[in-house]
C-alpha cells in the first residue's frame, strides 16, 4: 500500500514539472512576440493590457459551456485581488515596460531572481525551512541565467529595476497562490478573474497616466492576441496546475528553464546567434531542473 502510495506521489510530482515546464516554454516564447510590437507603436502598458483583454471572451464561453459556476466566496474575493494586481498585473507591467530600456536577454535574467524572493518570502512569513539543496540548486541556475545577460547595450538603471521589481511581484503572486489554496480554484475561473482584475485595474491607472495605445497595426494586435491566448490560457493554466502538485518552491526553480527555452525558440525562427557562454548557461539551467528532479525523487 505505502508502495503504491508512493508510486502515485511520484508521478503527480513527474507531471507537476511537466505543466511547470510547459508553461516555462510557453513564457519563453512570448517575450519575442511581445519585442516585435514595439516598433509597431506598442508599449508595455498596452501590451499588459490588450494581453489580458483579448482572452476574456474566449474564457467567458469556455466557462458558460462548461457550467462552472463564477461565485466567488469572501475568502477568495480576499486573496484574489492581490494576486491578481501582483502577478498577472504589475508583474507583467514592469516586465514588459523594462524591454523598453533593457534588452529581452537581460531583463528576463533580471526577472528570474524571483526563486530567490520566493523562498525569502516563503521563509520569512511562512517559516517554510529552507532545503539546503534548493539553495544550492539556485544557486546554480543563477549562475547559468547570468550567462544570458547582455550589458552591451548599457547599465539603466530604470530598466533594471523594473525587471528586478516583476521578479519580486511574481514572487508574491507565487506564494499567494500557493498558500492560500487559489490553487484549488477552477483552472479557467481563475485564469477568467485574474484577466477581469488586471483590465479593471489598467484602465483605472490610464486615467492619471494615459499609456494605452488603442492605435496599432493589425500585425501588432495579431501578435498581442498570440500572447493573449498563450500567456492567459495556457500559460496560467499550466503554471497553476504545477503549483498545485509541486508547490511553489519547486516551481519557481523549475520555471528557470523559461530563459532556456526563449534562447532556443530566438535561435530556431529568428536565428539569433548562442553564443558559448550561453551555451554554459544552457547547460548550467538543464543540470539544476535535473538536479531538482533527483532531489524531489529521493523525498518521496
Amino acid at each position: 500500500m505505502w508502495y503504491l502510495l508512493s508510486l502515485f506521489g511520484r508521478f503527480m510530482k513527474f507531471k507537476g514539472v511537466i505543466y511547470v515546464l510547459l508553461a516555462a516554454l510557453i513564457y519563453g516564447v512570448t517575450p519575442l512576440l511581445c519585442s516585435l510590437t514595439y516598433p509597431l507603436g506598442n508599449n508595455g502598458f498596452s501590451m499588459t493590457f490588450f494581453r489580458n483583454f483579448f482572452v476574456i471572451p474566449i474564457l467567458y464561453i469556455t466557462i458558460i459551456l462548461k457550467g462552472i459556476d463564477l461565485r466567488l466566496n469572501k475568502h477568495e474575493v480576499k486573496t484574489l485581488l492581490p494576486a491578481c494586481i501582483l502577478g498577472a498585473c504589475l508583474s507583467m507591467l514592469f516586465l514588459y515596460t523594462s524591454y523598453k530600456y533593457i534588452s529581452i536577454g537581460t531583463a528576463t535574467t533580471l526577472h528570474f531572481s524571483y526563486p530567490v524572493f520566493v523562498l525569502i518570502i516563503s521563509s520569512i512569513f511562512f517559516k517554510e525551512p529552507i532545503k539546503i539543496t534548493n539553495v544550492f540548486v539556485i544557486f546554480v541556475a543563477v549562475i547559468g541565467i547570468s550567462c544570458f545577460m547582455n550589458l552591451s547595450e548599457g547599465f539603466n538603471i530604470k530598466g533594471v529595476l523594473y525587471a528586478i521589481a516583476s521578479g519580486i511581484a511574481y514572487a508574491l503572486f507565487m506564494v499567494i497562490l500557493d498558500k492560500n489554496n487559489l490553487v484549488s480554484m477552477n483552472r479557467y475561473k481563475l485564469s477568467f478573474y485574474i484577466a477581469v482584475i488586471s483590465v479593471v485595474l489598467l484602465l483605472c491607472l490610464n486615467i492619471p497616466f494615459k499609456q494605452l495605445v488603442f492605435v496599432q497595426t493589425l500585425h501588432s494586435y495579431f501578435y498581442m492576441f498570440i500572447v493573449s491566448i498563450l500567456t492567459s490560457i495556457f500559460g496560467i493554466i499550466f503554471f497553476k496546475e504545477g503549483i498545485k502538485l509541486i508547490g511553489a518552491t519547486n516551481t519557481a526553480v523549475f520555471s528557470l528553464f523559461e530563459p532556456l527555452s526563449s534562447i532556443i525558440v530566438s535561435y530556431i525562427f529568428f536565428g539569433t546567434r548562442i553564443s558559448i557562454l550561453q551555451m554554459v548557461g544552457c547547460l548550467l539551467i538543464i543540470v539544476s531542473v535535473l538536479l531538482l528532479i533527483k532531489f524531489n525523487n529521493n523525498s518521496c
